[in-house]
């Protein structure tokens, strides 16, 4: 045998010794994920991965486009977004017509007081000393992603986690383990009576560790990662704004407290520094009792009331949480291993532009004052009908009638209904508005005014349901509207990783209320009560 042939026959033995090697060490995923994480991340835009992905690392969003599954084409199926209903319809799978969470509040006809979706007086808030309301889940009509696992397995293991009690809440659901959230006070993760009578001992060390007062003892300016040129470099006549920033984090404490943390991206990172510590405490994905664990990152959005989503803030924020999400990624690879974890990423909402925004590129905006409107329509109503407090309230563009004084008057309701939106539709930035008899007595199939009907609870909604044009927003001077988002860029982006998710892009059109039927699926348990989404057939196929 020539040496040359025996070199050769040395090469193939080396190959395959490396390719056995290399097989015997590939991580299989188990049969089923031994832990779901769910993320969802307030008024993150489906464009800021194309915008800035030379300012993303390449192990956070990157890695999830690259590695996992990217449906570029998801939205949601109804027209009023806001915290409360988009985490409710992501985690029942079901619009707020269903699940019942219509908004984060609305008018209580029978009491005449505004009722917040959270509130629960049955309860109590464990973890601080206060009288304020206690909360829960209750007033969601609809079970959860995480309450169909538990009556799946009771073994499973369900959390949810989040800056603010809605989002906590509403992702955790009626059957969780626990759900967690900061208190503004006192900077410490506090839960409701719903769940517990008293806080885990690890939560309480957790909190005795002070991390909300280690990230506000700090200066945020703009990220700058070693000798690289600044982000407010790169972005220099990118962004038409003034791209240096300065807080001074200890001073916004003493005018807001721990709710400082909220507006800066360092509220993400105590929420990323809690999730590890959950995962670590609870044991979660460490059998094959599956578990699941819901995390918001909310400091987007609290800084998208303030500016433009493309205000050198918000792309800091967007900057920084790349960042986290590489480290949580790292984290949950080595205490788990991705081939055990399912991981999807979402938005609550999408940071529409502002009128500013559009005015400079001479496109139709404006604000839109309710305030003004409720005003001329209570003045038409009492010429009309004399004197009196025909308006109950107005809440996340609802006007609520006041029914019991109508009727004592012996006039109609559905008349009252007819007029006020005969009244409000003449208002320049007014698209339509919806008698509530209207959306009762018909089934719309298409268009804005079936977005309008998934948005609408016979029981909860108010009489008159207004949209407005797009590019209009509502004035930010009017309290309860400034919250109140018209989801004409209703389009948020969606990831898939980890377990068997493969590399690929879906282009066509997903529901957000597709997602938990999807994991549903891959658990193979039953779909939450009220769930209306279909299985995303790319990936469970």
């Amino acid at each position: 045998m020539s040496k040359k042939f025996g070199s050769l026959i040395l090469i193939v033995l080396l190959f395959t010794v490396q390719f056995v090697s290399a097989q015997g060490t590939r991580k299989i995923p188990s049969e089923k994920p031994k832990l779901v994480v769910g993320i969802v991340v307030d008024h993150l835009r489906a464009d800021y991965f194309f915008r800035y992905s030379n300012l993303l690392g390449e192990g956070g969003f990157k890695k999830l486009m690259n590695q996992g599954t990217y449906c570029k084409n998801s939205k949601f199926s109804y027209l009023f977004s806001q915290t409360g209903p988009d985490h409710a319809s992501i985690f029942t799978g079901t619009p707020p017509a269903f699940h019942g969470i219509i908004s984060n509040g609305w008018h209580n006809r029978l009491s005449g007081e505004l009722e917040m979706a959270k509130d629960d007086s049955q309860q109590n808030l464990i973890g601080i000393q206060t009288k304020e309301k206690g909360v829960s889940p209750h007033k969601l009509l609809a079970s959860t992603l995480g309450d169909e696992m538990k009556l799946f397995n009771s073994h499973s293991r369900v959390v949810g986690i989040a800056l603010n009690c809605e989002s906590a809440l509403f992702s955790a659901g009626h059957a969780a383990d626990g759900a967690y959230w900061m208190d503004d006070l006192t900077g410490n993760f506090i839960s409701s009576s719903y769940y517990q009578d008293t806080l885990y001992n690890w939560v309480n060390k957790f909190n005795d560790k002070k991390f909300a007062d280690f990230y506000l003892n700090r200066v945020w300016t703009p990220f700058n990662k070693g000798n690289q040129p600044s982000m407010s470099d790169k972005l220099l006549g990118k962004v038409g704004l003034n791209n240096d920033f300065f807080y001074d984090l200890n001073k916004e404490k003493k005018n807001h407290a721990y709710k400082a943390l909220k507006t800066s991206p360092f509220g993400n990172m105590l929420v990323k520094d809690f999730a590890i510590a959950t995962i670590i405490n609870e044991n979660m994905g460490k059998d094959d009792d599956a578990d699941f664990l819901a995390l918001t990152f909310s400091c987007l959005d609290e800084k998208n009331r303030e500016l433009s989503p493309f205000a050198p803030e918000m792309i800091d924020n967007f900057i920084r949480l790349d960042q986290e999400l590489e480290h949580f990624l790292s984290f949950l690879d080595e205490q788990i291993g991705m081939e055990n974890v399912l991981l999807f990423v979402t938005a609550d909402q999408s940071a529409n532009y502002t009128p500013e925004n559009l005015s400079e590129q001479n496109i139709p905006n404006g604000y839109f004052s309710t305030y003004n409107a409720i005003a001329l329509l209570k003045s038409y109503f009492n010429i009309l009908y004399g004197n009196g407090q025909w308006i109950l309230g107005y809440d996340s563009q609802q006007v609520y009638l006041n029914h019991q004084l109508i009727e004592d008057s012996k006039l109609s309701v559905a008349d009252f209904q007819l007029k006020a939106a005969s009244f409000l539709i003449q208002f320049t930035g007014v698209a339509t508005t919806t008698a509530a008899e209207s959306l009762v007595t018909n089934n719309y199939s298409h268009g804005v005014l079936q977005k309008v009907q998934r948005s609408f609870n016979q029981k909860r909604s108010g009489d008159v349901v207004l949209t407005l044009e797009p590019g209009w927003m509502h004035s930010v001077k009017d309290e309860r509207d400034e919250i109140a988002q018209y989801s004409y860029t209703n389009q948020v982006p969606l990831f898939w990783y980890g377990w068997k998710i493969k590399r690929s892009t879906i282009s066509r059109s997903i529901s957000i209320e597709d997602i938990v039927p999807t994991i549903s699926s891959f658990l193979n348990i039953s779909i939450p009560s009220g769930c209306d989404g279909n299985p995303i057939e790319e990936l469970v196929n």
